[in-house]
């Protein structure tokens, strides 16, 4: 299951009546640590704002794998700990194994972190406790599985009670629901489905590449540029995701397959600076007029925070520093504190902004993890 981590931002412009506040998340197969849970869907939701801009995680972490133990892991926290962080868009990317759907980082030898029903069991339970939130979850679909073998794991899960299902697609960028209109209707779980989506089988399957357009993933080169990569039709009047992590190749077997480049992690994940998250929304906005909806990373709490941060800025909404993690790990060394404790921060724990900024329907940025289980996969 290749996953990243997905940052959704805020739009570069003012609220609009009747829209949702914008809501930080990471995009992960793992939630995020228990405890520090800074509720950004409330902050937004409050205001009455459409989107938001989020950071996501991608997920290609084992379940209980902690610390990782495998090249093809790119999260170092479970799916519950990621959305108790502020994650709130999940990647995840499925292949089928012994007849059933896995999530799997490029191929089930490589990582293979259990089942997409056990998956979205977690996110479903996490939801049941915290009923103002919303979760966004991208489905990488490389190997065409059929739509009603995803949908499948949403019924027997249980998560098939939070789905939103569109009237009408495709879904123009002014056109999607508030957070708050999401959350009175209980639909709080958004799925993009990367390939083969269909609606006749799966209504609540979004098709993402005519709804949602994508940057280029699998960068080796820091200048991460913001060219449209992936779209179905034009890229106009679409929200668009921001490939925030860089790669670099490895041979494993035989194979050539991109993994995280870890050692500029801290900058990559940065808020400023040559090849940061700030350096490229700042390109995207200069190149599209408009800032991205969602930003995909790796290792999502490598940089104390900052990924959060960078979403809350581009949200237009306070950062203020919680801890990160579950409290084993140091985010900014990537090993255990000697007292057990974690020196990390992150930003998503605490939005607070009247004038928050959540883009028309549920476009916002939002902190996505890639890998580790999460959601989101590149």
């Amino acid at each position: 299951m290749s996953s990243r981590r997905v940052i959704p931002t805020a739009q570069d412009r003012a609220p609009k009546d009747g829209q949702e506040p914008v809501i930080v998340g990471s995009n992960g197969a793992h939630s995020t640590a228990s405890g520090a849970s800074a509720n950004a869907t409330d902050t937004l939701a409050g205001t009455g704002e459409t989107g938001g801009r989020m950071a996501h995680a991608n997920q290609q972490r084992e379940e209980g794998m902690f610390p990782k133990q495998t090249m093809a892991a790119n999260q170092n926290y479970t799916i519950a700990t990621q959305l108790d962080n502020g994650v709130r868009m999940l990647q995840v990317q499925g292949h089928m194994n012994n007849n059933e759907l896995h999530l799997c980082h490029t191929s089930c030898f490589l990582l293979d972190a259990g089942t997409f029903t056990s998956y979205l069991s977690t996110v479903k339970t996490w939801l049941d406790n915290n009923p103002d939130e919303v979760v966004t979850l991208l489905l990488v679909n490389s190997d065409g599985i059929a739509a009603s073998v995803w949908a499948q794991s949403y019924t027997d899960s249980g998560l098939s009670k939070y789905v939103y299902t569109p009237a009408n697609v495709p879904i123009a960028y002014n056109d999607w629901p508030t957070y708050r209109e999401l959350i009175n209707a209980g639909t709080r779980v958004v799925s993009f489905l990367a390939q083969n989506a269909d609606v006749a089988s799966a209504p609540f399957l979004i098709d993402e590449f005519t709804n949602v357009w994508e940057t280029a993933y699998d960068v080796t080169e820091a200048s991460f540029p913001c060219d449209v990569n992936r779209v179905t039709g034009s890229p106009e009047n679409k929200m668009y995701l921001v490939n925030h992590f860089l790669d670099v190749n490895m041979t494993i077997l035989g194979m050539t397959i991109p993994v995280p480049a870890e050692q500029e992690l801290l900058q990559t994940n940065a808020v400023s600076g040559y090849g940061s998250l700030g350096a490229q929304a700042d390109t995207c906005i200069a190149q599209h007029g408009y800032a991205p909806t969602f930003t995909l990373v790796d290792y999502y709490d490598m940089g104390n925070g900052s990924v959060f941060q960078y979403a809350a800025g581009l949200n237009g909404v306070s950062y203020v520093a919680k801890p990160i993690g579950n409290s084993a790990f140091n985010s900014s060394s990537g090993t255990a504190a000697a007292d057990g404790s974690s020196s990390g921060v992150s930003s998503s724990t605490s939005l607070q902004s009247a004038a928050s900024t959540f883009l028309p329907g549920l476009a916002f940025a939002v902190v996505a993890a890639a890998g580790g289980v999460l959601v989101a996969s590149a």
